[in-house]
């Protein structure tokens, strides 16, 4: 009697621990170079957030106005890098931890739900480690900047279980909670506009005597949708058109095959028997969650349907970006195929030795493809986010080395542009000057939907002007990818160029670096941080398009004083003759124009371009008249 007491109350104590332990450490061995990852692409746009917080005010800007795609993640992405960047700078080590740490705090979650939705302690297991080792983790795991997936399933899984504990007990607190986290959910990513499916699901299915409790949150989730469409940008074109249509359908079923992890093993080197098993795994493992629902409904158990209804509602939203699918999308939606699957291994481990051998090799068929899926893109993300460490480290020792120059960077390939010089990294290090060196462009092929690679390049003639004045250096970033370091080629590349460049007019022209001031002429303030000014009117000059097709591209900023007596007025015109005329009324937001130029300037070398603002403002205790900033001008 003793003995069985004392057995008793270890499994008590024990059994919860496994639970919640195991998978993390699972989760942690599969992902660890997710740990060891540095920052690359979108990190360094929120990394220079900082930049931009000044005071109170900056920073309840740089907090909720809302960015790419009319996005609003105070927690997931502006919080999490100020803060973090505030205590410990540019160290991407306490970043990753922390995203680990979350993830551990996800399966525990998880663990606690599926143990009260399935009574079954095993299930509990199963399902934390069908998801601690599913591919889909594996940029959220290795990206800082996806970490609004992963905390976006920690107000997911709270929330939730806050309500199951509600249903249970019917105590306000319980309630409370569920608001609480739900709420504070929409700071983490939008998909959190879905809680209350998954409420009512489990109010019709378990509790439906809690459904009223469940109605005032589609409310609110209808009310920030409509907020949401209103904020976000029109989008007419590119990977984030939504295609309302049957296509969806074809989506849905490719994200169902990546769900299972081993549809990805096909891209990567891996012995052909385990692409073929990869290829398999998806309908094995469908088979055997179709045979548990067949068997579960028709004893009644309506509540089966829950997890199935997790990972629709979840992808819901995603299913019409027709050209953007990706396993990114996959995070939350997996946790619900997780639960179907760990409360279908617990069934069928208690239904006799056949069931329970099959229920062991399908888990030991998604285990083998997806394991190596998901380590494959965390290391792949670990090594190319080491290579930007290696690039951008060393452009900043190279300021070091060689102060007020242009520091000017050649053979960087396309998967290096895109992950350490797109997103502007060295803002954040406080270093302007950067460029690519003239023809870099031909190697890396074009993204539109991401960005321009030409706005990075230092046209010919300014290097070349550059280099003979002893004002830049070059560095060659061709060993960085493979663990070596920048490289001084300027002599070298110097000769070369001499001998190969044009020094022709440039077809762009960024106003705030000194390297382009020739093609600037009246009407100009000084540069000022990587922009300039401009008076009522201002001129440059611009190398000719070369096809009908191309047009005059304009960046710069309206500052909110110019627009204390109204919207101003812009007119450009080209050669003499006036092109358009641009009404801006939004203060303090980046504006890019596209202005259509006349077919006869075709060919030409040299175009005149004229600016002038309906008003100017004078700038206390300067006595400048100012107009407006400008960053960038180019045909293309």
């Amino acid at each position: 009697m003793t003995g069985g007491i004392h057995r008793r109350l270890t499994r008590e104590r024990v059994w919860p621990a496994v639970v919640f332990i195991f998978p993390a450490v699972v989760c942690l061995t599969v992902f660890w170079p997710g740990v060891r990852a540095w920052f690359q692409a979108d990190d360094f746009a929120w990394l220079g957030l900082r930049l931009h917080v000044v005071d109170l005010d900056s920073f309840v800007q740089a907090m909720f106005q809302p960015m790419a795609q009319g996005t609003i993640r105070p927690w997931s992405e502006r919080l999490f890098f100020l803060a973090f960047q505030q205590v410990f700078g540019a160290d991407a080590l306490p970043f990753r931890i922390w995203v680990f740490i979350t993830q551990v705090g996800n399966l525990g979650l998880l663990a606690a739900v599926a143990w009260r939705l399935t009574g079954s302690s095993l299930a509990a297991l199963s399902a934390c480690l069908f998801w601690a080792v599913n591919a889909s983790l594996g940029l959220p795991l290795s990206w800082t900047s996806s970490y609004n997936q992963v905390l976006c399933a920690a107000f997911l899984l709270g929330a939730f279980y806050c309500f199951l504990r509600y249903t249970e007990r019917g105590e306000g607190r319980w309630l409370g909670g569920t608001w609480l986290l739900f709420l504070l959910g929409f700071g983490a990513l939008e998909l959190n506009l879905v809680f209350p499916v998954l409420a009512a699901g489990y109010a019709l299915g378990a509790a439906r005597r809690y459904l009223p409790a469940t109605m005032p949150m589609f409310l609110v989730s209808g009310l920030y949708a409509v907020l949401h469409r209103q904020l976000a940008p029109k989008i007419d074109s590119g990977p984030y058109l939504m295609h309302l249509d049957w296509s969806m359908w074809g989506t849905l079923v490719t994200y169902w095959q990546k769900a299972f992890g081993g549809m990805g093993l096909r891209n990567l080197n891996m012995d052909s028997w385990l692409q073929r098993l990869g290829e398999l795994a998806p309908w094995a493992l469908s088979l055997g969650l179709l045979f548990f629902l067949v068997s579960a409904l028709a004893k009644g158990r309506l509540l089966v349907l829950l997890p199935l209804l997790w990972f629709f509602a979840l992808l819901a939203p995603v299913l019409p970006l027709r050209d953007h699918v990706s396993d990114y999308y996959l995070a939350t939606p997996t946790i619900g195929l997780a639960l179907l699957s760990g409360w279908a291994f617990a069934a069928a481990w208690g239904r006799g030795w056949a069931l329970r051998t099959v229920a062991v090799l399908l888990f030991g068929v998604y285990a083998v493809t997806s394991i190596p899926m998901g380590r494959a893109v965390a290391e792949y993300n670990r090594q190319r986010s080491q290579a930007v460490r290696r690039m951008v480290l060393g452009t900043v020792h190279a300021r070091a080395l060689h102060p007020g120059k242009m520091i000017l960077l050649n053979s960087v390939s396309a998967d290096l542009f895109w992950a350490g010089i797109n997103d502007k990294p060295f803002r954040v290090f406080q270093i302007d000057n950067v460029f690519l060196t003239p023809g870099t462009e031909n190697n890396i092929p074009a993204q539109p939907e991401l960005g321009d690679v030409t706005e990075y390049i230092l046209p010919p003639a300014q290097t070349l002007s550059a280099l003979e004045r002893n004002f830049a250096v070059v560095y060659s970033a061709a060993a960085v990818e493979r663990g070596g370091r920048l490289a001084n080629i300027t002599k070298l590349y110097a000769a070369v160029a001499r001998s190969e460049l044009k020094p022709e007019i440039s077809r762009r022209v960024d106003a705030g670096h000194a390297a382009f001031a020739g093609q600037l002429g009246e009407g100009w303030h000084a540069a000022e941080q990587g922009y300039r000014w401009m008076g009522r009117r201002a001129v440059l000059w611009l190398g000719g398009p070369r096809t009908k097709e191309e047009r005059l591209r304009i960046s710069g900023f309206c500052p909110a004083v110019q627009l204390k007596e109204g919207p101003i007025s812009l007119l450009i015109s080209v050669q003499g003759r006036t092109q358009a005329k641009i009404t801006l009324q939004r203060a303090d937001e980046e504006f890019r124009l596209a202005v259509p130029l006349p077919p006869e300037l075709v060919g030409a070398e040299r175009v005149e371009v004229q600016l002038e603002v309906s008003r100017v403002f004078v700038a206390p205790q300067e006595g400048r008249a100012l107009g407006l900033v400008f960053g960038s001008f180019a045909i293309r």
